[in-house]
Order: C-alpha cells, then structure tokens, then sequence
C-alpha cells in the first residue's frame, strides 16, 4: 500500500496517514499481521519530518489498529478491522450528541429532533 500526501489538503499530514492506514484496513490492502514502513523510512520516502509520522503511528496505536513490535516495527494487528469500526461508532455517537445538543439548545423539542432524523435517515436509505 502506497501513502499518499496532499499537501494543499486542510486535513493535517499526520491525519491523512492515520486515514490512508485505516482506509487500507478496511479495504483489505492491509491485512492483519502486515508491517508498516518503518517511521524513518516513510518520512524520507514523503518528504516528512519523522515526528508527524511518528504522530500518525502513535494515534494509530492508540486506536488499536496497529502494535509496535519495537524493533521488529509496527505491524497492523489482528482485530484492526473491528478496531477501526468500534472507533468510528463511537466517534459518530459523540458527534451526533453534540449535535443534538446543539438543536435542543436553540428550542429544538425532542420530537422535532426525532423528526428531523427520520427525514435524513429516510434519504440515507434512498
């Protein structure tokens, strides 16, 4: 798997990585098991300083998406997969409670919220 940096992107570089790693989890170029460029490495081959690698896999590890083996590098591990799913679900739940929250404090009742989700969720389906 190729990573990839956009520089004119607002997404951050350390960002983009964790994206690009996790997107190739879920997409199966990145299998369980498999290793990632060594920190040095990727930063040279991007043109990176090492410490937004570093960055990137260090949130990749908190994310339970990879494990660093220490000298052996950083590997994606067994339950990356579900890893990622578990971490989107929860970040997608606090979002839409903030957002809630957000309506319910500009007069939104509880029903007119209700009704709002019903409609976009009906276009989700569409």
């Amino acid at each position: 798997m190729e990573i990839e940096i956009n520089m004119s992107s607002p997404t951050p570089v350390y960002e983009q990585i964790v994206q690009q790693v996790q997107q190739g989890v879920q997409n199966g170029a990145l299998n369980a098991g498999d290793n990632l460029p060594a920190i040095r490495q990727l930063a040279n081959d991007l043109g990176l300083n090492q410490n937004t690698v570093a960055k990137a896999y260090k949130l990749l590890e908190q994310q339970h998406v990879t494990v660093n083996r220490g000298r052996k590098g950083t590997c994606v591990r067994d339950s990356a997969a579900q890893n990622i799913m578990q971490n989107n679900s929860h970040n997608a739940a606090i979002q839409l409670q903030t957002l809630i929250q957000s309506f319910r404090l500009h007069g939104m009742s509880a029903e007119d919220v209700c009704a709002l989700l019903e409609i976009q969720i009906t276009h989700l389906k569409e």
